[in-house]
């Protein structure tokens, strides 16, 4: 799904740039200029109530990327009551009404902030101004490596003010990539193990692995890129904790991070079962569901049960659902116990 951007602008100059800058967007990006009404013409959007307080405030909570051609007071004060959390706050980039400068204002990093803004200073022949630290460095980021990937890291905050502060510093920070999947690897230095000897000579190491390390050293951080699609199926209200329990055994049995999954899919029968919603909570992943007509060809290919076949219509759930959702790829057998199965997929 393409990310969508906005466009917002105050005066008839800014709306006339904006203008200009959504043509140089390619036309399959979801891109929409608000002005004020007088301003606009039937291809724009109109804030709400003709406000630009209350069209900044919707902007914010409905798209990934939020241009602002405007002066960067007027956005620093909208923007201000609003910000939440980096992995969550689209980005904000703020243009001068002459297009001079580009200035990637918030969630540089994660939030594609700064990748967007040299992409515009480009198309506009405009000055780039970033000023994270590691890119003025001109070394990577753990959030923005993690980001490439579709990454996951624990404690989030502290990781990447520690790992960042020492890549911004120059100092010596490894990467451990066994799968080769990061391809921005500015300031780091490629290690093929973890012996002593190798991280006693680094301040930090970055291992970006799928699988569960059991002991993991202070000075190391674990990248788990999410891959894997997750079939489930529970029994009506099964608790958390159970599905939790469950979960656990069927990654230690496959060698598997729990972070690895990047979606959980079923048959829309479980829509509504809390202990599966939570459970995607908990892991932060989106929950699909797909009807028992569209799992039916996919659910033949597995054994069948009679008992699941009289409840939900196919003899199969959670194989069905992973072959469903990856065309095919399914990476395991059924994993069944007290009420919860579970398959593996991978697109």
């Amino acid at each position: 799904m393409s990310e969508k951007i906005a466009i917002l602008t105050l005066t008839k100059t800014s709306y006339e740039l904006g203008e200009n800058l959504k043509k140089s967007f390619d036309e399959t990006e979801e891109v929409t200029i608000f002005g004020l009404e007088k301003h606009v013409t039937e291809d724009a959007k109109i804030y709400l109530d003709n406000k630009f307080s209350r069209g900044f405030s919707e902007s914010f909570k409905n798209f990934d990327h939020l241009i602002c051609i405007m002066a960067t007071g007027i956005v620093v004060r909208h923007l201000a009551p609003l910000i939440q959390d980096k992995r969550h706050d689209p980005s904000v980039i703020v243009m001068d009404e002459k297009g001079q400068f580009v200035i990637s204002l918030l969630s540089g990093h994660i939030g594609g902030g700064n990748e967007l803004t040299r992409r515009i200073a480009d198309n506009l022949n405009a000055q780039a101004v970033i000023t994270t630290a590691t890119d003025v460095q001109n070394v990577t980021a753990i959030d923005s490596l993690a980001k490439s990937i579709n990454g996951w890291y624990e404690n989030f905050k502290e990781t990447t003010i520690r790992v960042n502060g020492l890549l911004a510093a120059h100092k010596k920070v490894a990467l451990l990539d066994e799968e080769k999947r990061i391809t921005d690897i500015r300031g780091l230095m490629k290690i093929d193990n973890l012996t002593e000897e190798v991280m006693s000579e680094f301040e930090a190491i970055i291992i970006v692995s799928t699988k569960k390390i059991e002991t993991i050293a202070k000075t190391s951080y674990q990248v788990v890129p999410r891959l894997f699609v997750l079939g489930m199926g529970a029994k009506k209200n099964t608790p958390l904790s159970v599905i939790e329990s469950e979960f656990e055994t069927f990654c230690e049995q496959h060698q598997i991070h729990p972070r690895s999954i990047k979606k959980i899919v079923s048959i829309d029968l479980k829509k509504e079962e809390q202990g599966i919603i939570d459970f995607s909570k908990k892991l932060e992943v989106p929950f699909e569901i797909f009807t028992k007509e569209e799992l039916e060809e996919s659910s033949l290919k597995y054994p069948q049960s009679e008992f699941v076949k009289s409840i939900v219509g196919i003899g199969n759930v959670a194989l069905s659902s992973a072959d469903y959702a990856t065309g095919g790829q399914v990476l395991t057998d059924r994993y069944g116990n007290n009420g919860v199965t579970f398959a593996l997929g991978k697109d």
